[in-house]
This record gives structure tokens, C-alpha cells and sequence, in this order.
């Protein structure tokens, strides 16, 4: 069954009602009451399906996935109660013969609809969310690919577990350069590791999670650590609880200047069951697994009747005098101009950009300037395959012998040069476009300085 048809529109999932004491609360018993409820000439499918939603359920095969994951039965007033967040996420494994792929939908349940208590655009700052989109109202998926279908499985679960984190704490992920600035203060922290930034948004007041690995706790490591901190006059608290970095391996420590409500926030996390668990042993997976063509819509995009936006790289266009040269899914395809430029002009344009990138500029001049000799090389590679590649080839983008530019004159008569060689060796594309407007602005910001 695919999701579509698994996946109702709200109105249409089945009433929750209060589980007696005669339902079954086990796999088993739903199949002996199904055969007891079945009507003559009934499928036992439907009876199944039946039994399940008397639990709850919207279905049998909900029912098989939720109870083989140890999740307890849904309760009425909590079912009432809880608002369903789905997260997906598509995998391929290259390492597989033959290669596999899957799409996986872990749903989970919040007090609170998702962007009462997080923006939409405050999600994908958050950690473990920071790869994922939000596609509707109830639904986030991750863009890219995962490397496997554990690993798709841990993404989720990491994901799930910051939702849980933001809702419970009331804190907010840093969006702002303002606001990352704070961490700044925590340069000289002993042993700090994968820092996140978090926001009370009562206050405005900044608290920081930081998460080492084990040697924190050797006690040479905690007195260094609570010296800075006294030093720096701020507060540390260590939780009892499993993190989101690396869950149930690395250490979380929470920090901030506000001593009292980093208190309260630390007794709120501490013993907080996990919302979902990565699959081990005899745990098995609480989501849905389906082909990796699947495209899983949620019940709130069914009934806004919205078409669902494809991720980025799984879609073919159209751009006039060019191709596309590398595709990748959840990334924007790269295209290049469709005719290449001589290797001879290739040569001329690096040696140039290999003297541009040693000399003195301002530093947003000197990172276009790079980006642009790491995209003609990649240019050059696809026009140019290995049977017809000139001699130093290699060496056309990076490694020569470039000389600094030292005045502002004599970068701007390169950059002209280079101008010329583009204009007279690409045909009119964006790609091309793209690079003569960089130049522009290249040559705007030298020009600036010397002036």
C-alpha cells in the first residue's frame, strides 16, 4: 500500500475512542478479536483494519509498526491532545550490488502544532534540522540524500528529538548574526565540541548547548572547565539527558549568564523520554519505509490541495545556450555554457586568476575571485574529458607560478583581460551572464578601494 493511500486528510482519519478492557493491546490480539468481529463474507483485511482503528490506529499496518516499536497504545485525551509532525527523508546506497534506495516517514506527535512554538524559518536553523525543508505545515523533509537507510533512520530520529528540545525548553534556534555572537564569548571554553545556539525568546537572553564527548568528565577536564566559567561570569549545568548532537553519546552541558532560568530549563530535560529512538537489536524501525521514488504528502498538503514541490536536483530544465554538468538531489543542478572555451584560453584566464588570488584586495573580492577559478575549472574538466586533455592541463586553475598584482591598476587590466577572453570564447548563456556580472562587481569593488 503506498502512502498516499495510507497518509488520510485529517477529516477522514477515524474518531479516536476509549480503548476498553476487552480490546487487545498486542499484534496477536488484534488478529484473534479481527477473526472474531469478522462478518461473513468480509475480507479479514478489512477486519483487521477495523480492530485497529477501534485502537486508535488508522490502520492495521499503522497498528503492526507502531506495536513492533514498543509504542504504547494511543489513549483518547492524549490522542485529542497531540498534533502529528511527519519527517521524511530519501536514501541511496551506493555500496549495496545492486545499489538500494528508500524514502523513510517517521511520524511523531507534539502537544503543539509545529509553528506555534517554531517558525518556519527559525527550523532550519536548529540543530539536525538544519538539511531539512519544511513542506508543509505538518511535514519537514530532508532535502538531500542520506548515505543509507540507517542513516536516514538516525537523521529522523536526531530531528525528532529537536523538535521534542524546542518545544519543551520554549527556546528558539539562533538565526542572526547578532545573536551568534554570543558564541564568541565561549571561544576559550576547555573542550567544547559541536556548540549549538539557542534563544529564549521571553528574554532574549542566549544559551548555549554544548556537547563533548566522554573525556569532559575526567575531573582535571571539569575543574578547567568550571574555572572558565566562573571566570567568564556565566553558568554551566549538566543535565541528565540523552542530547542532539550525538544522543546518548556525547555529553550535554548547558550554558548561559541567566543562572536561574538555565535551571529551570536543565530540570525540564532531565529524565525527558526520548519522542523517537534509532532502531537496534530487537527495536524495530517506528516509521514507514517506502521506494525511494515514493513522493510521501502529508494529510495537511492533501487538504490544502497544493501541488508538492519536488527537491531541489530531481528535476530537468532548460537554460538556452547551456547544459547541465552536475546533479545532485537537494541541490541546485550546475550548468555551464554549452560550447567550451579553448584550452589555450583556459590557460590564459587561470594564470590570471592564480596572480589575482595572491595579490592584495579586499576579502569579499578575493572569495568571488576564487569561486569563480574553482567553477571555470570544474567548467573545464567537463568540457574536456581525459582522452583530450592538452599537456599541464592539471595545472591551469591551480598550481602554477603566479606573481601578485600589487596596485589596483594592474588587477584591473587583468580583469579586463579576462572579460575579453570570456565575452569572445563563451557564447551568450546565464552561466556566462553569472560570470560577466561577478567580474562587474569584482572590478566596482577595486575600483572603490583606489579611489
Amino acid at each position: 500500500m503506498g502512502l498516499e493511500k495510507i497518509m488520510s486528510t485529517p477529516s477522514s482519519l477515524p474518531e479516536r475512542i476509549s480503548v476498553s478492557k476487552t480490546l487487545p493491546k498486542t499484534i496477536q490480539g488484534i488478529k484473534k478479536r479481527a477473526k472474531k468481529i469478522c462478518l461473513p463474507g468480509q475480507k479479514h483485511a478489512e477486519a483487521l483494519n477495523t480492530v485497529a482503528r477501534e485502537l486508535g490506529y488508522r490502520d492495521y499496518h499503522q497498528a503492526q509498526q507502531k506495536l513492533a516499536s514498543g509504542a504504547a497504545l494511543p489513549e483518547t485525551v492524549e490522542q485529542r491532545s497531540r498534533h502529528s509532525v511527519f519527517l521524511s527523508a530519501y536514501w541511496r546506497d551506493t555500496d549495496t550490488k545492486p545499489r538500494s534506495g528508500g524514502c523513510e516517514t517517521l511520524e511523531v506527535f507534539l502537544p503543539r502544532p509545529l509553528n506555534t512554538f517554531v517558525s518556519k524559518h527559525q527550523v532550519t536553523h536548529a540543530r539536525n534540522l538544519e538539511g531539512f525543508r519544511q513542506e508543509a505545515p505538518d511535514h519537514l523533509e530532508m532535502i538531500s540524500n542520506a548515505s543509507s537507510q540507517a542513516r536516514a533512520w538516525e537523521l529522523l530520529v536526531r530531528a525528532a528529538l529537536t523538535l521534542q528540545f524546542i518545544e519543551v525548553s520554549g527556546l528558539r534556534p539562533a538565526t542572526s548574526q547578532k545573536q551568534f555572537q554570543a558564541l564568541e564569548l565561549l571561544t576559550g571554553l576547555p573542550s567544547k565540541d559541536h556548540i549549538s545556539l539557542w534563544i529564549d525568546p521571553a528574554s532574549g537572553m542566549w544559551f548555549a548547548l554544548d556537547e563533548p564527548y566522554g573525556h569532559v568528565n575526567e575531573l582535571s577536564m571539569v575543574e578547567r572547565r568550571a574555572v572558565w566559567i566562573t571566570k567568564s561570569s556565566l553558568h554551566l549545568n549538566k543535565p541528565e539527558w540523552a542530547g542532539l548532537y550525538y544522543p546518548g553519546n556525547a555529553v550535554p552541558h548547558l550554558i548561559s549568564p541567566a543562572e536561574n532560568l538555565l535551571g529551570k530549563i536543565a530540570a525540564i530535560l532531565e529524565g525527558l523520554s526520548p519522542i523517537a529512538v534509532v532502531p537496534s537489536g530487537e527495536q524495530r524501525w517506528a516509521g514507514i519505509s517506502e521506494p525511494y521514488n515514493s513522493r510521501f504528502t502529508s494529510p495537511a498538503k492533501q487538504a490544502s490541495g497544493v501541488a508538492r514541490r519536488a527537491r531541489p536536483g530531481t528535476t530537468y530544465g532548460f537554460s538556452k545556450g547551456a547544459v547541465e554538468y552536475h546533479r545532485e538531489a537537494g541541490y541546485s543542478p550546475l550548468w555551464r555554457p554549452e560550447i567550451p572555451l579553448s584550452q589555450e584560453d583556459h590557460k590564459r584566464v587561470g594564470a590570471e586568476l592564480q596572480c589575482l588570488m595572491i595579490s592584495p584586495m579586499p576579502f569579499k573580492t578575493y572569495q568571488k575571485i576564487r569561486t569563480w577559478c574553482s567553477t571555470l575549472e570544474n567548467w573545464m574538466y567537463a568540457e574536456y574529458r581525459d582522452g583530450g586533455r592538452d599537456q599541464d592541463f592539471y595545472s591551469t586553475y591551480y598550481g602554477g607560478e603566479p606573481s601578485a598584482y600589487p596596485t589596483a591598476s594592474e588587477q584591473l587590466s587583468a580583469l579586463k583581460r579576462i572579460r575579453t577572453i570570456v565575452v569572445n570564447g563563451y557564447a551568450e548563456c546565464k552561466p556566462r551572464r553569472d560570470l560577466l556580472n561577478d567580474l562587474s562587481i569584482v572590478t566596482a569593488f577595486i575600483e572603490g578601494q583606489a579611489t
